[in-house]
C-alpha cells in the first residue's frame, strides 16, 4: 500500500534577505528605518540553541501588514549559523508583500553605504534557516506576550 505524504510549509509568506555588512546593528536598523520608512526597535537579543546572544529587532507595521525582523547572525565571540556569502544579518519579511514593493525594499537596502550585498535566502535550499526561524518566531511572541515591545 502506498503511503501518501503531506508537506506543510512552516513558514508560508515569508521573504529572508541576507545582509553582508560591516555596520553593527543599530546603525543598520536606523538606515533601514531611514530607508524603508520603518521603525525597527531593539527588543531582547534572542538566545540560539547554543545558549548565546545575537541581537534582535522588531517592526509590527500593524493588523494585517508585513512583520519585519532584523536579526544578527554573530556577536563578539561566534556566528549563529554560516551562509554562503557570509551573512551578518536576516531582515525577515512576515506576511505577504507584493514583488515591485519588495524589489524596491531589496534596492534601498542594497543602496545603504556599507552594506555590500544583500540577498533573498532560498528557503528550500537552505533548511538550516528553519531552526533559525523558529527561535525567532518563538522570540518574538514572547516579546509580544510580555508587552516589552
Amino acid at each position: 500500500m502506498k503511503k501518501n505524504k503531506i508537506l506543510v510549509d512552516p513558514f508560508d509568506d515569508i521573504i529572508i534577505v541576507g545582509i553582508v555588512t560591516s555596520l553593527v546593528d543599530y546603525q543598520l536598523a536606523w538606515h533601514l528605518n531611514k530607508m524603508l520608512k520603518t521603525n525597527f526597535v531593539k527588543c531582547k537579543d534572542i538566545t540560539s540553541n547554543s545558549k548565546d546572544f545575537y541581537s534582535f529587532y522588531l517592526y509590527d507595521a500593524g493588523e494585517n501588514s508585513n512583520v519585519f525582523n532584523l536579526v544578527a547572525l554573530s556577536n563578539k565571540d561566534k556566528r549563529w549559523v554560516s551562509f554562503s556569502p557570509q551573512t551578518d544579518y536576516l531582515f525577515i519579511i512576515r506576511n505577504y508583500i507584493n514583488e515591485e514593493k519588495f524589489q524596491q525594499y531589496l534596492t534601498k537596502i542594497k543602496s545603504i553605504s556599507k552594506v555590500q550585498h544583500a540577498y533573498v535566502i532560498d528557503l528550500e535550499y537552505n533548511t538550516k534557516i528553519d531552526t533559525i526561524l523558529a527561535e525567532v518566531e518563538s522570540h518574538e511572541t514572547d516579546i509580544i506576550n510580555s508587552s516589552r515591545f
